[in-house]
């Protein structure tokens, strides 16, 4: 009979129990706010029963499940805090409803517009955010913090636009940012656990930082602490597919973190207003990052200012498949102060167009960095160096780089190489000018890589003037590199063992025309530069032998002028078509300054004719200079399509 009783009773607990169950599911509910027709009176559970204020909001703690929508076109003043926590199976959402523009919050000079305090479960989605009120202070956008609450889980901010974020600038964990997630010290050591960053626009006039996630929990030997060790980093970030621009100091920053993933991202001007130390993409005291996919470009600072860094604090974080470009303070920086670690750090398969100050920048005395297969672009007239290497409580002790590709119109020195501990060169090309303190190589090519369009990436799907041309010598010539990611830029195949391309390019070599030596040989782009003037010359539209523009010498003696970087001890011939208003003041194509005699064709045709000049380059020779020359007379002379091959 006990027996029979007992199963009787467990069934009916069971029921219970599961009713219960049912009924905390069937409870999630959705909460709609209406700015203009709601009520704060109403129940909220229906686009005609809308809620109206935050105060409303902020008041309710919601349940597993429940979701927050926001009426597009609508707008709102205050903080935004509602309260509860969401399940694993039911996260809580905020989210938008209706047509028209993203539902406006303002924070207005608030802490935070967007602010969630020891909550975990939520989704944060498809909102404008502003918060400025016309002083500055520290405050934030959207702000997630924890503070003594252990593991919080799953903290989703999607396809929102966060603008407008006067904040302070000042550089520690509390300070301003677009979008901040952070841990506080409290009472129980804590952390996050499944982050995800995904889709957002951050900017314009945000400050300090775009995106950042950060911990008090950082104290390591590795970060240069010397107190007891409490570095408990947050697990599962993805920052991804955001854009981010015109931010004070710092693009995206993920801090105190375990295998971040940094990837799809485009950070368009940073540092804009701080006026100390930053760069776009990088990661603090963070172990096993990737930064993947992403670009960065408009670092508006030598203070750091590249677009990417390997900072100190870190173990074996990836820089892969990126693009930087027209950053002040060049493409990369690899750092650490005495006394902390920066260990085992990757650089490879990225491309850095016209980058500033130094296209890799080493500082203090980092271990076992890898550089290989990067493809870097300087135009001519940069004085960029292509690597600087500066101490900072020591040099670095010891670093790689394999199979990199530099092809520099202009350049700076290689500066500090010899205070390297351990420094390894190997089957790098070096094109166009060589300056002091290149490295020694002895598999080392000079010649050019034949890349199909140097200069010409706008954005990172761009690039594909960084492909090799059929016929390079960096095709096959590089060396094998264990554990390399297996791809390229492109998603190419790279062998683990087999000879690879040299640069960001392992395809085969694609059908093409090499690049002139030339810059706007057709003068097609409808001014002058990088030709010089002396006396006479200008670009006119019309009178050209092919496309729009032409050379126009308005008499004589002028010139137009440009100097080329080259080969040593090379053959080269340089052809151009030019003809004279008066075929006895004839117009002269030539070239000098070549380590030879000059040499000059001359035409007195008055309709275009082609002037072709072959010349050899001197043994240290690497630049010549090109020109076209009307020596006497009143009448024009034009010429166009100028090249050397």
């Amino acid at each position: 009979m006990k027996t029979i009783m007992r199963g009787l009773m467990l069934a009916a607990f069971s029921m219970v129990c599961g009713a219960a169950f049912f009924a905390v599911s069937a409870s999630a509910a959705m909460y709609y706010m209406d700015s203009q027709g709601g009520s704060d009176n109403n129940a909220g559970t229906s686009q005609n029963a809308a809620w109206k204020t935050l105060n409303k909001v902020n008041a309710t703690t919601f349940q597993p499940g429940d979701s927050i929508v926001f009426k597009r076109g609508g707008s709102w003043t205050g903080k935004l805090w509602p309260k509860g926590s969401g399940t694993a199976q039911a996260p809580i959402v905020v989210d938008a409803y209706g047509a028209g523009n993203p539902p406006l919050l303002n924070g207005n000079g608030e802490e935070a517009a967007v602010y969630l305090y020891n909550q975990q479960y939520w989704e944060i989605k498809n909102l404008e955010i502003t918060n400025d009120n016309g002083a500055s202070s520290r405050r934030m956008g959207i702000y997630v913090v924890n503070e003594g609450a252990g593991l919080l889980n799953h903290i989703y901010v999607i396809g929102n636009n966060v603008h407008d974020v006067y904040g302070n600038n000042v550089k520690d964990g509390n300070g301003s940012g677009g979008i901040k997630i952070r841990t506080k010290t409290g009472s129980v050591k804590s952390n996050y656990n499944d982050v995800r960053i995904d889709g957002n626009t951050v900017g314009p006039r945000v400050d300090r930082t775009g995106i950042d996630v950060n911990s008090d929990y950082w104290c390591r030997t590795d970060s240069g602490c010397t107190g007891t060790n409490n570095w408990y980093p947050s697990t599962n970030v993805v920052i991804e597919n955001n854009y981010v621009t015109d931010v004070g100091g710092d693009g995206i920053v993920p801090m105190a973190t375990q295998g971040a993933v940094l990837q799809y991202n485009t950070v368009n001007g940073f540092n804009m207003r701080s006026g100390t130390a930053n760069a776009g993409i990088w990661a603090w005291n963070a172990d096993d990052t990737v930064i993947q996919y992403n670009e960065a470009f408009n670092g508006n600072t030598t203070q750091d200012g590249q677009g990417f860094d390997i900072d100190y604090g870190q173990s074996r974080t990836i820089v892969q498949y990126n693009y930087s470009h027209d950053n002040d303070g060049g493409f990369m920086l690899i750092c650490q102060p005495g006394g902390a670690k920066n260990d085992g750090g990757i650089v490879r398969y990225n491309i850095s167009q016209n980058d500033y100050a130094r296209t890799f920048h080493l500082a203090g005395p980092t271990t076992n960095t890898l550089v290989y297969n990067n493809t870097i672009y300087l135009p001519t007239g940069s004085t960029t160096s292509p690597i600087v290497a500066g101490s900072w409580d020591g040099y670095t002790k010891s670093v790689s780089f394999y199979n990199n590709i530099w092809h520099l119109d202009g350049g700076g020195i290689w500066d500090g190489l010899s205070n390297i501990a351990s420094f390894t060169f190997k089957y790098n090309t070096i094109y166009g000018v060589h300056t002091v303190g290149e490295p020694a190589d002895a598999n080392k090519s000079t010649a050019n890589p034949l890349l199909a369009a140097p200069g010409t990436g706008v954005n990172r799907s761009t690039v594909d003037g960084y492909k090799l041309l059929q016929g390079s010598p960096a095709l096959g010539s590089g060396m094998a590199v264990s554990s390399n990611g297996g791809k390229d830029y492109w998603g190419n195949a790279v062998s683990q063992t087999g000879a690879p391309n040299r640069g960001a390019y392992n395809g085969p070599g694609i059908q093409g025309t090499p690049a002139s030596i030339v810059k706007n040989g057709g003068f097609e782009a409808g001014v002058l530069s990088p030709w010089t003037n002396w006396n006479t010359a200008g670009v006119v539209s019309g009178n050209a032998r092919s496309g729009s523009y032409a050379l126009r010498l308005n008499g004589g003696p002028g010139s137009a002028e440009q100097i080329i970087t080259l080969q040593p001890s090379t053959t080269y011939t340089l052809k151009g078509y030019a003809k004279t208003d008066n075929s006895s003041q004839p117009v002269r194509i030539g070239v000098k300054n070549y380590g030879g005699t000059e040499q000059y064709a001359v035409i007195t045709s008055t309709s275009y004719s082609l002037g072709t000049v072959t010349f050899t380059t001197g043994s240290a020779n690497t630049v010549a200079t090109i020109y076209i020359y009307k020596p006497s007379g009143t009448g024009y002379a034009y010429g166009d399509d100028v090249t050397v091959e």
